[in-house]
């Protein structure tokens, strides 16, 4: 959660019921941020169960999906000029943002060299499925076939073929049961549905300091109002986490359960991540192999697009820029 100008602070002794959504008039003000940065937002029916939204280049021709009846790909054959021209991006957020919060420090620096798809992932904000599934694949089967209906030929989670660089950020998909329970007990937690779905503001102020290894004062009416906006849909994401757990707890024990990227991949990770410990990129490192380069960001917390914006940007886009698989 991005921090709020003091001005807003200001008014923590009035009653909640009295004040507008300040987190609602914070995402209305980010909106307003991507749509400068020449991004507009859309929803399309990937399935019959699943409606994906995304932020896509304004400067497509294409149109959504709305009533799941029209194909939004339809319009660019018709009109290949509409094709952006610059290099597809997909930028896919973690489990405790939005693709508003999660991106916004990205756009000024990867919308110069890149046309940017930035979806959410289901069960966050826009994004939702009737479907009783929450594993990753689906996840990514629902990224993928949003790619393939807005035609971008060179990037889907589960055709490797079409990606030509993966860079992850602070992924924990080697995480062992024996990490988890230490995250648990160093944040005085029961379960990780008490750390990372909070019910209570006190819990999300804990969750705002594991992800940024610190916090200001933020008052109980705007954390209960943060709570209230971008913690919806909490069944699913509760079993959407009880499940990324488990895959990366298997991922830990048995390494050869993750399929080796056969294209250049970079993981940046912070140097004082408290919630996935560095251990956790070399595993990875060492599995990837000689394909996988470590980027790490000193004194850097979990939440490094955010609080180490620069150094972020400028890692990715030093990857991303250099020719081959280095």
């Amino acid at each position: 959660m991005a921090v709020l100008p003091s001005c807003l602070l200001s008014s923590a002794a009035l009653p909640p019921r009295l004040l507008p959504s300040i987190t609602e008039i914070q995402e209305s003000c980010f909106a307003l941020v991507y749509n400068a940065y020449g991004l507009r937002l859309d929803q399309f029916h990937v399935d019959n169960l699943t409606l994906v939204s995304c932020w896509v280049p304004a400067s497509r021709g294409d149109k959504p999906a709305a009533s799941g009846a029209a194909n939004p790909a339809a319009n660019l054959a018709a009109n290949p000029a509409a094709v952006p021209a610059k290099p597809p991006l997909l930028l896919l957020h973690g489990f405790g943002a939005s693709s508003l919060n999660h991106w916004i420090n990205q756009l000024p620096a990867f919308s110069r060299h890149f046309d940017l798809y930035i979806p959410d992932l289901l069960f966050f904000r826009g994004s939702f499925s009737r479907s009783s599934r929450r594993d990753e694949r689906f996840q990514a089967e629902a990224m993928m076939a949003l790619m393939d209906q807005l035609r971008v030929e060179r990037m889907a989670t589960l055709c490797p073929a079409r990606v030509t660089k993966l860079v992850l950020g602070g992924a924990g998909l080697m995480l062992t049961k024996g990490e988890v329970q230490g995250v648990l007990r160093q944040w005085h937690a029961d379960t990780p549905t008490d750390l990372f779905l909070p019910a209570e503001p006190r819990g999300l102020l804990r969750l705002i300091r594991l992800g940024n290894n610190e916090a200001p004062y933020l008052p109980d009416w705007l954390l209960q109002d943060a709570l209230e906006v971008l913690f919806e849909n909490r069944a699913e994401k509760a079993g959407l986490l009880e499940e990324s757990l488990k895959a990366a707890e298997a991922n830990a024990e048995d390494p050869g359960s993750i399929a080796v990227p056969h294209m250049g991949t970079l993981l940046v990770w912070g140097g004082s991540d408290q919630l996935f410990p560095l251990a956790i990129a070399h595993r990875m490192q060492q599995h990837f192999g000689s394909s996988c380069r470590l980027e790490v960001i000193e004194k850097g917390a979990h939440a490094i697009q955010v609080h180490q914006a620069a150094r972020f940007n400028s890692a990715v886009l030093s990857f991303l820029s250099k020719a081959g698989s280095d």
